[in-house]
């Protein structure tokens, strides 16, 4: 949070969350069928489906701990908030993830945000759905003032601030599996139920975990200096508190801080409760503060690592099964890929396209990061681990096609899919997916060895369209040296057809960057 007025503590708004999301939908669960009529469909059993899950164990629900306020700071069952954790007798998790490039949205056009997050999986906040506790109601931010000249300022100003960080800062949204952090620009304090004096809000994730939550800044509350009071939230996003240093940006009144100083700062109460809530994280920087000082610049680094241009597009090595392959009623098979990519950053979709079961028909089915698909898969998961979607357990005869896709942080992406023909049995006659099922549902380890995996070595005819933003924005925002780069339109190729990329063209929020070779996280002892 930023005030104008010095000394002043205001309080946060008291907001409500219900125990769960309000019109919740199906939730999928590891290993047992997609719904009660598609036995035949299985969500693999491949581990935790959140960090939460993989730190504290199958079933932590974020949205029933009650958020702490401190201030215009909140923590909430996603933020591993030193209180919090102390309340639910959790252990503090180990700080063991290698640092990991960042995306920073800022949304500068206007927009509605709820405070809750329906949807498949229970989450306090998620920038790509538009939710966060930091409002209590369905609200409206406007555009600020200055229109697309407003726009250019902030953003090189923002990257002047974050300019050594492995960050990407653009104002096209990104495609929703990739997780990113959504900073909204716009407005006053009262549009989020604040006093007079507050610049800005925002939620806290301690060590920078939670990697798409969403702060609030409000030029018009705040006049002149929109960039610092964003560069602040978005801080807090990631885990920094307040420092009592008035040149630091995490200072917690406006006082020109221009930089995240690379020095240990004593953490600053002057408008909050008194506890430091991410005390754990900054004794790793600054030991000799055991926990009551900050690094800002260095934490920063251990989040997304020094800047680092990234021009390699991640890659999938392999599909099974392959494009193509012909199975018979009777038979079973994992529908999965292999990923590689030189970072370990990465946004991975599988889409369910034809052969649907009917219960899906109407509204699709998917699996994906950042927690916005039917089924997810895991924040900080190893990317060479299998990437599996969907165990066809002897389903009924039919065509089906499935496809995947991967992005990187700064927009590299490749894409694949596969299309594959189940045959009636001999004597038999052909039936629609999903209106006959299998013999049981225990067929899992029928699953035939089929063709070889198809590779990621080249590309098909028929190519597949690149990444594409789906804000329709057809360039860079203020990135130097960086043109307009959009995937081509492409002409769909025929059917069955291996559909890919090749090394795809960047998505549209790409921005520049070259550098340093990234910091190692140093783990947490004990």
């Amino acid at each position: 949070m930023l005030t104008f007025v010095a000394g002043l503590s205001i309080a946060v708004a008291s907001l409500s969350l219900e125990d769960a999301a309000a019109a919740p939908l199906p939730r999928i669960v590891p290993g047992a069928p997609l719904s009660a009529h598609t036995p035949w469909a299985l969500a693999p059993a491949d581990g935790p489906r959140s960090h939460l899950e993989s730190l504290f164990g199958e079933g932590y629900d974020p949205t029933l701990v009650a958020p702490l306020r401190d201030g215009n700071l909140i923590y909430d069952g996603e933020s591993l908030a030193l209180s919090l954790l102390d309340q639910q007798g959790l252990p503090l998790p180990a700080l063991d993830h290698e640092p990991t490039a960042g995306i920073l949205y800022l949304a500068m056009d206007g927009i509605t945000l709820r405070p809750k997050c329906n949807g498949f999986h229970p989450q306090t906040a998620n920038a790509a759905l538009n939710c966060s506790p930091l409002v209590g109601k369905e609200t409206v931010f406007p555009k600020p003032p200055g229109g697309e000249n407003t726009k250019a300022v902030v953003m090189q100003k923002l990257q002047n601030y974050y300019e050594a960080f492995n960050l990407v800062i653009t104002t096209n949204r990104p495609p929703d599996y990739l997780p990113y952090t959504m900073a909204v620009i716009g407005g006053t304090s009262q549009n989020a139920g604040q006093g007079n004096g507050v610049c800005g809000i925002a939620n806290v994730a301690c060590d920078g975990a939670k990697r798409n939550h969403v702060s609030l800044s409000f030029p018009d509350s705040c006049v002149g200096v929109t960039a610092e009071v964003a560069a602040q939230e978005t801080a807090h996003n990631w885990g920094l508190e307040h420092t009592d240093v008035q040149q630091d940006l995490m200072y917690p009144f406006v006082a020109g801080g221009s930089a995240f100083r690379n020095e240990c700062m004593d953490i600053s109460h002057a408008t909050g409760s008194g506890v430091t809530q991410c005390t754990y994280v900054h004794e790793l920087y600054c030991p000799e503060g055991q926990g009551e000082q900050q690094n800002s610049h260095g934490e920063l680094l251990g989040v997304f690592g020094a800047r680092a241009a990234d021009t390699v597009a991640p890659e999938i090595l392999s599909v099974s099964p392959a494009d193509g392959t012909t199975f018979t009623v009777g038979e079973s098979f994992l529908v999965t890929a292999d990923v590689t990519d030189d970072n370990n950053m990465l946004g991975v979709k599988w889409s369910w396209l034809e052969g649907l079961p009917p219960d899906f028909v109407d509204t699709g089915y998917s699996r994906c990061t950042n927690d916005v698909c039917n089924d997810k898969y895991a924040a900080w998961r190893p990317i060479d681990d299998p990437w599996d979607f969907i165990q066809l357990t002897k389903p009924p005869a039919g065509t089906y096609t499935f496809k995947i896709e991967v992005m990187d942080a700064y927009g590299n992406g490749d894409s694949e899919t596969i299309t594959v023909t189940v045959q009636p049995a001999e004597g038999t006659t052909t039936g629609e997916p999903g209106t006959t099922g299998g013999d049981d549902t225990s067929g899992g380890d029928d699953t035939t060895d089929g063709p070889a995996p198809t590779t990621g070595g080249g590309s098909s005819e028929g190519d597949d369209t690149g990444p594409v933003d789906p804000s329709g924005g057809s360039g860079v925002t203020g990135a130097t040296g960086a043109s307009g780069l959009t995937g081509d339109d492409g002409g769909g190729g025929e059917d069955g057809c291996n559909c890919r990329t090749e090394g795809g063209p960047r998505a549209s929020w790409l921005l520049l960057l070259a550098g340093l070779l990234p910091l190692r996280r140093r783990g947490r002892r004990g």
